[in-house]
């Protein structure tokens, strides 16, 4: 491990695949999220190529699959992302299963997603790294995409989640 991986979240790597290890997901909701699902419904966005960064458990993709959605997630947890590729291969789904780094996208992803889902990623990179998320974003995206979150707002100090405002 080398200090940009402390950079690029609260917590290292190895934090992360810890909480994945023992089965310590307390944040995950076991379902996309509520708010998400409602908007959906009132939306009712066309299916398209979609990513989904810091995926975590993969409730949201899975929910844009579902959709119809051609969807890529991404996570650089191994433990997340094998829960994720044990249910798109049970499904059939569409789609992409990515273990990597967000802010390391390969430049082939440069322009190809019509839409990115946020939900909890944010608020879990270190602050000082927001402007590459908004960069890395703004990079992959087509022209006139759309980033659609549910940003977790905290005035928590510390991390993650840390502070959004």
């Amino acid at each position: 491990m080398n200090n940009e991986d402390n950079i690029k979240v609260g917590y290292s790597r190895e934090d992360w695949e810890r909480h994945y290890d023992e089965k310590d997901l307390r944040w995950d909701l076991n379902e996309a999220a509520p708010p998400l699902v409602h908007l959906w419904r009132e939306r009712n966005f066309s299916p398209c190529k979609a990513i989904v960064p810091g995926c975590g458990a993969g409730h949201e993709v899975i929910f844009l699959a579902k959709k119809g959605f051609n969807v890529t997630a991404v996570d650089y947890t191994h433990g997340a992302i094998k829960l994720i590729k044990s249910v798109f291969k049970k499904n059939n789904y569409s789609g992409e299963v990515l273990h990597q780094d967000f802010f390391k996208l390969d430049y082939k992803y440069n322009e190809s997603f019509e839409l990115m889902l946020e939900h909890t990623f944010f608020c879990a990179i270190n602050p000082i790294k927001r402007r590459a998320y908004v960069e890395t974003a703004e990079r992959i995206l087509k022209p006139g995409g759309y980033l659609v979150g549910l940003f977790y707002e905290t005035n928590e100090d510390g991390g993650p989640p840390f502070n959004t405002h």
